[in-house]
């Protein structure tokens, strides 16, 4: 595995939306959850329904038999919209910021982000001519199964990591390419397969994250000679290789989380624009 800098590592506190949904899937991954069916609280008051009573108890009796579904889903959406901006979700952590600033300026990376897509891009020109792309998806993450330690008190140990992720690099020479498919986990990186296409292939490629379903989609990494593995390894994270250092390995799951971010923020306001 390429390793990373500690220092490069972002703890989603950064994020607290992505914090909550990580503990969440983390406790719902572990077991299956039964309940008993749901029944409302019965209230002393005016004939209302239990929804618009609960999210709106401020409101007055005559305010609440008026306010409709509509009216609730808009109200919900600005909560959430407002918390966004009082936590400052859309601006990138100087971290990050930083981190990037190196990435270009320092290494060579050229980073496009298309805007209105989850997916960002890495180019960059490496060593003997080698034309080397990465591409992610924000929401390309892998559900951890590990839980939460608690300590003897009972209460919850835990520092929330980015989730991992998965990215596809693609490293292109005289028209033949080579296919790593990695994951990144807590600023290290792992190649999970590497499979072998050309040029003609590589937007597709990069669209969806993988060879086509109906080509060779390489050996069985895992079952590869180790120190086959080992030397593909090496190769993906050297500089006279294909350069996937310790800076960049940290630099795709934070740009990932920042990324999520902003895409949420632009879903909240685009359901408001059309409820509205």
């Amino acid at each position: 595995p390429i390793s990373t800098a500690p220092y490069h590592i972002m703890s989603l506190s950064s994020f607290p939306r992505l914090a909550r949904q990580m503990q969440r899937r983390m406790v719902l991954s572990s077991s299956l959850l039964r309940t008993a069916p749901w029944t409302p609280a019965k209230t002393p008051t005016a004939k209302i329904p239990f929804s618009v009573a609960s999210f709106h108890s401020t409101r007055s009796l005559l305010d609440e038999e008026e306010f409709t579904p509509k009216d609730a889903l808009m109200d919900i959406l600005s909560r959430e919209h407002a918390e966004e901006m009082e936590n400052d979700s859309t601006t990138m952590p100087e971290e990050l910021k930083e981190l990037q600033t190196q990435l270009t300026t320092e290494q060579g990376w050229k980073i496009v982000d298309a805007p209105d897509t989850g997916i960002t891009r890495m180019i960059k020109t490496g060593s003997n001519n080698l034309k080397v792309q990465i591409s992610f998806h924000c929401q390309d993450t892998v559900e951890s199964m590990e839980m939460p330690e608690e300590d003897e008190s009972g209460e919850e140990d835990y520092v929330e990591p980015s989730m991992p992720l998965r990215f596809t690099v693609l490293a292109t020479k005289a028209g033949h390419t080579l296919v790593f498919s990695c994951l990144s986990e807590e600023g290290n990186s792992s190649i999970q397969s590497v499979a072998l296409a050309t040029t003609d292939d590589e937007t597709a490629i990069l669209n969806n994250g993988a060879v086509g379903a109906e080509k060779y989609q390489g050996p069985e990494f895992l079952e590869l000679a180790q120190d086959l593995q080992e030397s593909f390894s090496s190769f993906l994270e050297s500089e006279d290789g294909v350069g996937i250092n310790q800076d960049v390995s940290a630099f795709i799951p934070m740009y990932s989380d920042y990324k999520e971010q902003l895409q949420y923020v632009k879903f909240l306001e685009g359901c408001q624009k059309i409820l509205s």
